[in-house]
């Protein structure tokens, strides 16, 4: 009879803090979580964590409190692509997670490109709309480094399916990014050696995937999983299994 009483949901809250780790993947920018659809994590359950409305956010810290409301369990890894990756370093300031994965990314400003910087210093981007944003973003081809015409339909259409206003919201807030301080959780970079936009001679410390580019997540996906295995395999599940 008292089992009759627990709620479905109670039950699926038991589940989730039974599970060891809990991986929460966030994607890049214009992208969702079929950017992720090729990786295979082990050790825990994994969550795709897709763009919602940036509501009120003024910045990335601001829209990192919002999907921070959707992270309800422990032991979590955050991994982020891209924009997604400077969204997790703002993330794990709020939830402190057992780490962040952070690929093709940044862990601040100090290891932003000239060019982001300069865009910002223009400030170009302020005086572009919602539908001029979407009219230009075919400049993507410029940093992405698609190698198939499947890579990049499979990127416009996520582009399309976040709409323009989000997209505006993004480039505002990446162009706008101020931080200068690493994570305060462990945290690793993956990063393509052909990526046109981040470059291992401003991300030093990066583990490097020969041939890819800035869409690696995807394109190297076998790779990424293998990294972060292993980096989950030594250094994380030694600490919570003891």
């Amino acid at each position: 009879m008292l089992a009759m009483l627990i709620s479905c949901s109670d039950i699926y809250k038991m589940e989730e803090r039974s599970n060891k780790i809990h991986y929460y993947l966030i994607p890049g920018m214009g992208a969702d979580h079929r950017l992720y659809s090729n990786c295979e994590l082990k050790h825990g359950a994994v969550h795709y964590l897709d763009w919602i409305p940036s509501g009120q956010s003024k910045n990335l810290k601001d829209y990192a409190a919002l999907l921070a409301n959707e992270i309800t369990t422990e032991n979590n890894i955050i991994v982020g692509s891209s924009m997604g990756g400077m969204v997790t370093v703002e993330l794990a300031r709020q939830i402190n997670p057992l780490a962040a994965i952070l690929i093709s990314a940044p862990t601040g400003r100090h290891e932003f490109p000239r060019v982001l910087k300069t865009f910002d210093f223009l400030k170009i981007h302020r005086a572009i709309t919602p539908s001029q944003i979407m009219r230009i973003s075919g400049l993507a081809d410029l940093f992405m480094g698609f190698k198939t015409k499947e890579q990049k339909a499979l990127f416009y259409d996520m582009l399309k399916g976040n709409g323009p206003e989000f997209l505006h919201f993004s480039v505002n807030a990446v162009l706008g990014w101020r931080n200068k301080q690493i994570p305060d959780c462990p945290f690793i970079q993956i990063l393509g050696t052909h990526d046109k936009l981040f470059k291992k001679g401003k991300i030093k410390d990066a583990i490097m995937i020969e041939g890819s580019g800035h869409f690696t997540a995807y394109e190297k996906a076998k790779e990424v999983s293998a990294i972060i295995n292993q980096y989950v395999e030594t250094n994380i599940l030694p600490k919570i299994e003891t």
